[in-house]
């Protein structure tokens, strides 16, 4: 099982090295196994939205980071308000603080299962109790089609903002996940856990401004 490790501008200083193990696990991923954006000189992996208003949560196991997600409001440029706008023609662009926008996801190739108890529903178990923690109301973003069907099997509510289109022979959909407590234990349940899969250390950059809601289920951000 993995730990979902916090990381955002306030506490990445403590996971230096784990943090560009993540950006190489990225380039290696995105750059080679996917195509999507031609080879770095030094290995590495970033975008325009690595900015200090991301929160990453790198999932590790065995000392090595094996999975990780991006989390971003969608008040701040996002994939899909910069990118995407045109996938979203039903309801628009998300703006808002409360919905955070998911991507830079991946598994390593020695952990990717078609099990539903594999790492990417550990992963997506993570993603929705930091979600319920800091207050938020819906997770998501541009995916691929395939994940869907994932999102139904662990019972969870994704709502399209538009049509599918294809781009480069994928099949691309914009879609935000309802964050409830009913969608936490639900993920739970088939992960047979009862536990947290978050670490937080150090002082932490909470997801909402001190001037928008938060949540009563947030977690203390000392470790």
């Amino acid at each position: 099982m993995i730990a979902a490790h916090v990381i955002n501008a306030h506490n990445k200083h403590l996971y230096q090295d784990e943090f560009e193990e993540f950006l190489r696990r990225r380039h290696d991923f995105f750059v080679h196994q996917k195509g999507w954006r031609p080879p770095s000189p030094d290995g590495r992996e970033l975008d325009q939205f690595d900015t200090d208003a991301a929160t990453y949560l790198l999932g590790m196991e065995d000392g090595r980071v094996v999975t990780s997600a991006r989390l971003i409001p969608t008040s701040e440029p996002h994939m899909v308000s910069e990118v995407f706008p045109h996938l979203c023609e039903t309801t628009g662009v998300p703006r808002r603080p409360d919905w955070a926008e998911w991507t830079r996801t991946f598994v390593v190739p020695d952990k990717r299962s078609t099990s539903l108890r594999g790492t990417l529903t550990q992963l997506c178990c993570a993603v929705m109790e930091y979600a319920l923690d800091e207050g938020l109301s819906a997770v998501g973003g541009v995916q691929e089609t395939y994940f869907m069907p994932h999102h139904g099997a662990l019972k969870w509510r994704a709502v399209p903002l538009g049509m599918a289109r294809e781009q480069d022979g994928e099949w691309y959909i914009v879609a935000y996940i309802d964050v409830t407590e009913t969608a936490l234990k639900s993920v739970r349940k088939i992960l047979d856990i009862d536990h947290s899969l978050l670490v937080r250390r150090g002082k932490q950059l909470p997801f909402l401004k001190a001037s928008e809601t938060h949540s009563p289920h947030r977690a203390n951000k000392e470790a």
